[in-house]
């Protein structure tokens, strides 16, 4: 059947009518469709324009196909992006693929109002790339299931970099880089009660004032550094090593620890520094009193200080440039 069949009976100047009068709604039709896709376009220009720079993409995803569209891409490149729920699960990390499948998951199934997960996911380079994702439903079928889910990720890499560097700071000395007092306290306490044997070793610089009051400051802050990297270097592995004071260090030793293990890590030291001289021909060398604390069964932490500074000042009393050490 053609189109100008139902017109057959109709006379001419008629079905003329009816073509002009289907033309000019087809012609109304594709103006108006022309100026829909004028307003997406400039509702999406709007959208990039207040999204720019502030790394927010946003996504739609559809349940059942798996589907998933990101309407604006940021930084990032189109290839970034995954076009299915799959492709998105298989570059979730390891470490933090169920954290944000349970988050999902448990949105659709209603046991969250909304779906929010902070994860990494990893490139087939080996990039890793922290994001920050939140979305909910917002259309079900008859039967109530989910069907469509959109939301918003920015990526959040640079957010996780700094705080990883604000908590660095925070738990390392300024100077040598070694844990502070509040960060080796904690980390001790932590592993503490699982450490059997274990031994604390309180180090404490031999007229440290004077190199400081005859060579400045910025000598005594050179020998900080050396002592600092003579601990790094020759402590056991595991070991933890803090700057407690001014001039005072500490080192946790829980691995398989004996006197015979302890004191030579001692007597290592003692003999670097019997050898190291803070400033070119200077008279002054760098000593260390050194205090042992050993022990069976853990501990409190502040009974295993008290007692290997107990014995540090027996070195000091002993005449310095020497360790003693106290079973617990």
């Amino acid at each position: 059947m053609s189109l100008r069949e139902p017109y057959q009976d109709e006379p001419e100047p008629q079905q003329a009518a009816h073509l002009d009068a289907l033309q000019q709604e087809l012609a109304h039709l594709r103006a108006y469709n022309a100026e829909l896709c004028r307003e997406n376009q400039l509702l999406l220009e709007k959208l990039n324009a207040a999204l720019d720079g502030t790394g927010i993409c946003l996504w739609q995803g559809m349940v059942q196909s798996g589907e998933l569209t990101v309407f604006n891409l940021q930084n990032f490149q189109r290839g970034d992006m995954a076009p299915h729920f799959e492709s998105w699960r298989a570059k979730l990390h390891p470490e933090d693929k169920q954290f944000a499948l349970d988050c999902y998951f448990g949105h659709l199934d209603g046991v969250y109002p909304f779906y929010e997960a902070e994860y990494r996911t990893v490139a087939p380079d080996g990039q890793i790339t922290w994001l920050w994702d939140r979305g909910r439903v917002i259309e079900r079928d008859a039967q109530g299931q989910p069907v469509r889910v959109m939301g918003a990720h920015i990526d959040i890499t640079q957010r996780k970099e700094y705080e990883r560097r604000l908590a660095l700071q925070a738990d390392s000395d300024a100077l040598t880089g070694l844990h502070n007092r509040q960060a080796f306290s904690r980390l001790v306490q932590a592993r503490l009660k699982n450490a059997v044997p274990g031994a604390l070793l309180f180090i404490d610089l031999d007229d440290f004032k004077v190199i400081n009051d005859r060579l400045g400051h910025a000598c005594g802050d050179r020998v900080l550094l050396q002592v600092a990297e003579w601990l790094q270097r020759m402590v056991p592995e595991g070991a933890i090593c803090g700057r407690y004071g001014g001039d005072e260090f500490v080192v946790f030793i829980d691995n398989n620890v004996t006197l015979s293990l302890a004191g030579r890590l001692a007597e290592q030291l003692l003999m670097r520094s019997a050898v190291y001289d803070p400033a070119e021909g200077c008279d002054l060398h760098v000593g260390m009193s050194i205090g042992i604390a050993l022990w069976q069964q853990p501990p409190a932490f502040v009974q295993a200080l008290e007692a290997a500074d107990r014995a540090m000042y027996q070195a000091k009393q002993q005449g310095k440039l020497g360790y003693q050490w106290i079973n617990l």
